[in-house]
């Protein structure tokens, strides 16, 4: 079962896209932002993040900057409605435009570690 770091400072929409994650088998831990998305990943490595990407005191990008300082190669997945202001340069990223329907990321999710799964048979 994979682990995904959840990281949403609101808490309607991480409530639902938790309980839609874990509904698709995936083992979850939520954080409020993205310092607490750090100290939660420090904890406990996640095997891909989701993240919303504006959010008080560290933003996703920059969190998962710090994150992948560590490993480079974690999947992620930022869902915002500032898509023009994320670096899609790293590797294993997608960008989700908000709203997106919990099934909807439940999709991408899955494709993208489909394409981590192919790309590394290589």
């Amino acid at each position: 079962m994979a682990h995904i770091l959840l990281v949403e400072d609101e808490v309607l929409v991480a409530t639902l896209f938790q309980a839609t994650l874990e509904m698709a088998g995936y083992r979850v831990t939520l954080a409020n932002d993205g310092l607490e998305g750090l100290q939660a990943d420090a904890q406990d490595p996640a095997d891909a993040v989701v993240t919303d990407f504006r959010m008080p005191r560290m933003n996703g990008g920059e969190m998962l900057a710090r994150l992948r300082q560590r490993r480079a190669d974690l999947p992620a997945i930022i869902v915002t409605g500032y898509a023009g202001e994320v670096d899609l340069s790293a590797p294993y990223t997608a960008v989700v435009a908000k709203p997106v329907s919990p099934s909807e990321l439940t999709r991408r999710l899955s494709l993208l570690f489909e394409d981590i799964a192919t790309t590394k048979e290589f």
